[in-house]
């Protein structure tokens, strides 16, 4: 029996908001942890998740950087945003760009774009390719096709049901391009984000999920205490809004509300930890948090100097 090349190594997730990057990711790992939403921006910072894979050639371990969108904006956290994508495309040994597939001209400007700003070895998938007719989706394979010379493979794929075949292809592909190098970590994690920040996401998703408009947009979640109990996993958790109108959206008449979000939030954390959870939200209102750099540090969003 030969014996199997081991390769490891951390790919950055890279396209445009909204393209499906984070429903990918997660069906890759099977586990919900990377935050999703049908809203756009919803991903703020990067996190790493891990993926074991082998076949008769390979024995990998791929760490996957799931990224805020690519976008343009001058606003104070969107640009820490671009910093925290720019950054992990820069760390990565590979990425890996998912565009929505369509035959539209901007969709592949976005790719040009890429190309331009990143000389990073790369796979193309192209996702969302339910919403095409055949025609459609040639038409669209020919457009990246030009750009074949560039990237290590093109695949369609609809991240939202993947299926084994197309998992494989898409694992395979990235492993035997990755570096031959053993494996960073125990491949029983999954992600090497702390778990204090994964259950900030989840209950960030549970926020996006309960309201439409401007609070998703305009809140956050920073977690104030973890204690873990005999029976019980006790987490303290403060949803920091920017005006006063939406701290009284989020508590709701009589409280009803919160009480509803933090159901919502509590299943997810329980899913994740794997335990039961008491989770006590709390509301608190600063004004401007989204504008100020020392509060958007406080917060956990460190930005590069």
């Amino acid at each position: 029996m030969k014996e199997k090349i081991m390769t490891s190594g951390f790919i950055s997730v890279i396209g445009r908001t909204n393209a499906g990057k984070s429903t990918l990711l997660n069906n890759l790992v099977k586990s919900p942890i990377a935050l999703v939403s049908k809203k756009i921006n919803a991903t703020r910072k990067r996190m790493d998740i891990i993926v074991p894979f082998e076949d008769s050639d390979y024995n990998s371990q791929l760490i996957f950087i799931d990224t805020p969108g690519l976008h343009e904006s001058k606003k104070l956290l969107n640009e820490y945003m671009l910093q925290e994508a720019k950054k992990a495309v820069g760390d990565s040994d590979l990425s890996v760009f998912v565009a929505v597939a369509s035959p539209k001209k901007s969709e592949i400007l976005h790719y040009k774009n890429f190309l331009d700003q990143h000389d990073k070895k790369h796979i193309v998938l192209l996702n969302k390719i339910d919403t095409l007719n055949k025609h459609e989706l040639l038409e669209c394979l020919e457009s990246y096709k030009q750009y074949q010379n560039k990237n290590l493979g093109i695949i369609p794929i609809k991240a939202k049901e993947l299926n084994p075949q197309t998992i494989h292809s898409i694992l395979s592909l990235l492993a035997k391009n990755l570096p031959i190098h053993p494996h960073f970590y125990n491949n029983d994690m999954i992600s090497t984000t702390i778990m204090r920040d994964i259950y900030k996401e989840a209950i960030r998703e549970a926020v996006f999920e309960r309201f439409s408009d401007e609070i998703p947009y305009e809140s956050d979640v920073k977690i104030l205490k973890i204690t873990q109990k005999p029976t019980i996993l006790y987490i303290k958790a403060q949803i920091i809004v920017a005006k006063d109108s939406q701290k009284a959206m989020i508590i709701g008449k009589n409280g009803e509300t919160i009480k509803s979000l933090g159901s919502i939030a509590r299943k997810k954390c329980e899913y994740l930890a794997e335990q039961k959870i008491f989770l006590e939200l709390i509301v608190k209102t600063i004004k401007g948090w989204n504008t100020s750099k020392d509060t958007l540090k406080q917060i956990g969003y460190d930005f590069m100097e």
